[in-house]
């Protein structure tokens, strides 16, 4: 089957924390904003999330540079680091605190495996986070993305929250089923061959 070897892939434009947060924001449980990375320095961080810190990341799926928590009077040289991404979009968003974090696999909405990440031992994901990674993706799903990984946050007080969508191509399976990715893939890419 020719076609067969691009008939799964990332869709990178829906990928983009600026296409899918419309449709999963509830779902953050924090504060995010998306700005230029090059208005950043501008911005009253302090006063926008009551904090002397802020997370910062790429709107890209595929990373640009390294996302992470940043002390506001620090952030000038960071920016500095990373001025050639000054006209890329960035979200910037307030810290929240995770206890455990869970990379779900999902494919037409539905949870096909994942574990726990990333530090190991990996454990199984428990049900209700596997609801919550399906309510993300069936959203993502009605905007036509079939397959993708959704990575859960579990807060220190048990709030659920979602970190972020991805592709399925270039993520870290950790200690997800193997077998049950390789058949999602499989199945996935036989049904777009077969459209």
């Amino acid at each position: 089957m020719p076609r067969l070897g691009e008939a799964v892939f990332d869709d990178y434009t829906m990928l983009r924390c600026s296409f899918y947060y419309r449709h999963v924001y509830d779902l953050l449980g924090r504060t995010a904003v998306f700005v230029p990375f090059s208005a950043v320095a501008g911005l009253p961080l302090r006063r926008m999330f009551d904090s002397d810190q802020v997370f910062i990341r790429s709107d890209t799926n595929y990373k640009l540079f390294p996302a992470g928590v940043h002390a506001i009077t620090e952030l000038w040289h960071w920016l500095e680091t990373y001025d050639q991404y000054r006209d890329e979009l960035v979200v910037v968003s307030e810290v929240v605190p995770f206890e455990s974090e869970y990379r779900c696999f999902c494919r037409h909405g539905r949870f096909v495996c994942g574990s726990s990440y990333p530090i190991e031992p990996y454990l199984p994901v428990p049900d209700h986070v596997r609801g919550f990674a399906e309510i993300a993706a069936q959203r993502l799903l009605a905007q036509g993305c079939t397959m993708l990984t959704v990575d859960i946050g579990v807060g220190p007080d048990g709030v659920l929250r979602l970190v972020e969508l991805g592709g399925v191509n270039s993520w870290g399976i950790y200690g997800s089923d193997v077998g049950d990715f390789i058949a999602a893939m499989e199945a996935e890419a036989l049904a777009r061959a077969d459209t």
